[in-house]
């Protein structure tokens, strides 16, 4: 079974949405729309009779909810569907046992069926490569035997758009969507651009395709060519 991400552009990419129960990471550099789309994965799911989990290592619930409204998603309409948690990667790291015995419960208690935690490379910067690559192995555990569908943001590597900062998250989820920002040339205008890199047990559209955020959130215009 597809979920749909919200965004019918990116849909129509993935052949239908994302595969129920897929870990994916949402890549890509600052400004791309990250967290707007995660949002839009909630928001999807919230309008279905979902209940769903937003978990943020960057913005409090107030923030996030004032950036939903920006882009016309009124979460307090789900209050009872939606919960949305900020945690302190500092804290996190600290307690990092109890978060993974925590995790599961919660999205149990809940019965969530979407998962979005945004950004995972404020907590990466706090491990060695070693410890990011069994954080992370760690976290995809947890979602995949909690049976929910989940969305990890990170920012993209500063010199690889289709990379991850640390270039360990695309090696444990499912699936890799990236954001990016390409210029013709340096005076030319920058353009966002839409791919899907990866998508485990789907056949998808591997070309890049351009995009806008707009009143109304992310839209992918799938016709058309980026130059």
């Amino acid at each position: 079974m597809m979920l749909s991400t919200g965004i019918e552009g990116l849909d129509n990419l993935l052949g239908g949405g994302i595969p129920e129960r897929h870990v994916v990471a949402v890549v890509g550099a600052y400004g791309t729309g990250k967290t707007i789309l995660g949002l839009h994965f909630i928001y999807a799911g919230l309008k279905n009779g979902e209940k769903c989990i937003m978990i943020s290592f960057d913005e409090d619930e107030e923030s996030i909810i004032e950036t939903a409204k920006s882009v016309g998603m009124d979460l307090n309409e789900f209050s009872d569907s939606v919960k949305i948690t900020r945690l302190e990667a500092i804290e996190v790291k600290e307690s990092l046992e109890r978060i993974e015995s925590d995790l599961p419960e919660i999205i149990m208690d809940f019965r969530a069926r979407r998962v979005v935690i945004d950004s995972i490379s404020v907590l990466e910067t706090l491990f060695d490569d070693a410890g990011r690559y069994r954080m992370l192995s760690n976290l995809r555990r947890i979602l995949k035997s909690s049976g929910v569908t989940a969305i990890i943001t990170s920012e993209a590597d500063k010199y690889n758009p289709t990379a991850s900062k640390y270039g360990i998250l695309e090696y444990v989820c499912d699936g890799l969507i990236c954001l990016k920002i390409i210029r013709k040339s340096e005076l030319d205008e920058p353009v966002l651009g839409i791919e899907v890199v990866k998508m485990r047990r789907v056949k998808h559209s591997r070309k890049p395709k351009p995009y806008v955020i707009t009143e109304n959130g992310i839209v992918v215009f799938e016709e058309a060519e980026i130059f």
